[in-house]
């Protein structure tokens, strides 16, 4: 049976890709030393916008993923099986990955002078192949270009999704108690004596650390299981906005691990309610789905281009001046690039993968 759209996962999308790309383009001012007084809202009482709204992604991720495969993965094989969700997964990350990469990698390239091993010795392009050269350049420099930490934990989180899928089925509490005690002990970590060797083995971020992207995942996947009736509604939504304000205005001895995703709860109800009040009121709403609409369509390859997109627009403005409300027309500028380059990105990926099905295609002879 096929189950109702979920307006909301749009509006929710779309929020938090534009608020993440906001965080990265107020960042680069400071990156690139842009003077004079350009737009810099990143920080709330509690923590960063930035790591909120992502959260909040992987929220969505583990949400809409479990929304839409609940019902089905029921075998390894066949039409809905564990190895169709894998292909499906592989063919909507790895071919745009892969041509984003290489187009940046070319230029990368051209700007070295020819040099082609400017990430170092070629076995770190293993890193590339598998997606993970953002998630693991805090090791130290490869062949990253486009995609972010972001893409390699959302990679493995995809990999364990079956796994996550059955304990959420099966063993709900037992994997709750488990990800959500992972993940508490990983925030306390440094106070526990025993996990000094864990500790001194992890390097990588607290807040990248997979066992914090798995909690949200999770977290997610919890809140999608909820009746929406009862998770969303007038009194959640009031309880959650005035949480939203309390946590990001009242400053709390509490760390920035823990309070991050609470927000990114509260933003989840309260977009939520507010796309339910959208497809109630909103009688003309063209404007609004064709806006959520595009960016839902392309949010990943507006995530993958991002980042190298707003280098290039804010280098041109290194060293120099700028005031607040140039900054913000430019971030529109800069978003319109983005968008666009996202669409050339999604274009020229799918007519590469059509031009390999066609190459591969059996000819049959008349």
């Amino acid at each position: 049976m096929k189950k109702e759209r979920r307006n909301e996962f749009d509006l929710m999308r779309t929020v938090s890709m534009l608020v993440i790309v906001f965080f990265h383009y107020c960042y680069a001012f400071i990156q690139y030393g842009v003077g004079g007084n350009p737009v810099c809202i990143m920080l709330h009482n509690n923590g960063t916008w930035g790591a909120v709204f992502v959260s909040m992604f992987f929220m969505l991720s583990g949400a809409s993923l479990y929304y839409n495969w609940e019902d089905r993965m029921q075998s390894f094989t066949g039409k809905n099986g564990v190895a169709s969700f894998y292909l499906k997964r592989f063919l909507s990350i790895f071919p745009m990955f892969y041509t984003g990469w290489f187009i940046c990698y070319v230029m990368f390239v051209i700007s070295f002078n020819f040099l082609f091993n400017w990430g170092g010795p070629y076995r770190k392009l293993l890193y590339t192949l598998f997606g993970m050269d953002g998630y693991f350049l805090y090791k130290g420099l490869n062949y990253y270009t486009i995609g972010e930490w972001f893409l390699g934990a959302i990679i493995m989180l995809y990999i364990l999704y079956p796994l996550l899928q059955w304990g959420m089925k099966k063993h709900p509490v037992f994997f709750t108690v488990l990800i959500y005690g992972l993940f508490f002990v990983n925030v306390f970590r440094r106070s526990i004596p025993f996990l000094a060797p864990y500790n001194a083995w992890v390097q990588i971020s607290d807040n990248i650390n997979i066992l914090t992207c798995l909690f949200s995942f999770w977290t997610g996947m919890l809140l999608v299981s909820i009746d929406k009736e009862k998770l969303i509604n007038k009194v959640t939504f009031v309880i959650c906005l005035l949480l939203t304000l309390f946590l990001t205005i009242i400053k709390l001895p509490v760390s920035t691990l823990i309070i991050t995703p609470a927000i990114s709860v509260c933003f989840y109800v309260t977009l939520s309610y507010i796309s339910l009040l959208v497809d109630k009121y909103l009688k003309n709403r063209k404007a609004y789905d064709t806006v959520t609409g595009f960016f839902s369509k392309y949010s990943y390859p507006i995530f993958l281009v991002h980042h190298v997109t707003i280098q290039k627009m804010i280098t041109i403005f290194s060293g120099r001046e700028m005031s607040f409300i140039v900054s913000i027309i430019y971030f529109f500028v800069t978003l319109a690039v983005i968008s666009l380059a996202a669409v050339i990105l999604s274009k020229i990926t799918d007519l590469l993968l059509k031009l390999i099905r066609t190459a591969f295609r059996p000819h049959t002879s008349s």
